[in-house]
């Protein structure tokens, strides 16, 4: 499992979605995409055509609704595309592990974020808008997932020279090296592609005082198996 570098720049440009737009739908309903209700909360509908133009996967955006997500007690949980019937599904090793337990106030908390989206077409947090979600750019290498795996890599001077340019904005490279495209890869040797990231504020933690201090969800997406994977990161 590692972060791969490409040669390659970015098909998408990082770029804030506070609407619905063409290609993004926020909070889909169960008439616009099939999912597991109980298991996973919709944030966002995707076309991967915008990173892709040959597959044309509308690709569900969603949380579990499992108790400790927002503050990172887990690494990458996934959930995939079974079929028409059944949709977008929580993968099995999460469904069915009894440890995992559902929490309501999240689906309070998610309810009140999609009426307030509902009555005025945006999010606000502190006066300001906050984006539904940040699409495209690079995945953040913050202090949770990111940074184990790269104590787990050990040796890795792609990586390490990535680090050392993109951490000085004078760096004669750092043009470059923040405009490639980075991948996930896993055991299996198989491509996730970078979707975006959104904050855990913006749907399932309100009236904290920790706000400013909120992770990231990291959203990635491999198309061969209709999978998304999702880890929360922070800074």
């Amino acid at each position: 499992m590692a972060f791969v570098i490409k040669n390659t720049k970015l098909n998408v440009a990082e770029i804030d979605i506070f609407h619905d737009e063409a290609g993004y739908r926020a909070f889909p309903t169960a008439e616009s995409v099939t999912f597991d209700r109980e298991k996973l909360i919709p944030i966002g509908l995707l076309s991967f055509n915008m990173f892709d133009a040959s597959i044309d996967d509308k690709v569900l955006i969603a949380l579990p609704n499992l108790q400790g997500i927002p503050d990172g007690d887990y690494g990458p949980i996934t959930y995939s595309y079974i079929d028409e019937q059944q949709g977008w599904c929580l993968d099995d090793e999460y469904a069915n592990d009894d440890t995992l337990e559902e929490q309501d106030e999240y689906l309070d908390n998610y309810q009140q974020a999609q009426d307030e989206f509902s009555a005025n077409q945006c999010l606000m947090r502190r006066g300001k808008k906050l984006p539904l979600i940040t699409l495209g750019g690079q995945p953040r290498f913050g202090q949770n997932w990111a940074s184990c795996l790269y104590n787990e890599l050990a040796k890795n001077p792609e990586l390490d020279h990535y680090y050392e340019v993109t951490c000085s904005l004078n760096h004669p490279e750092f043009e470059h090296m923040s405009s490639r495209d980075i991948v996930y890869v896993d055991e299996d040797n198989k491509e996730y592609t970078f979707i975006g990231s959104f904050k855990d504020e913006a749907y399932l933690v309100r009236d904290s005082e920790y706000l400013g201090f909120a992770g990231k969800f990291m959203v990635f997406y491999q198309p061969e198996l209709k999978k998304v994977m999702l880890v929360a990161e922070y800074d």
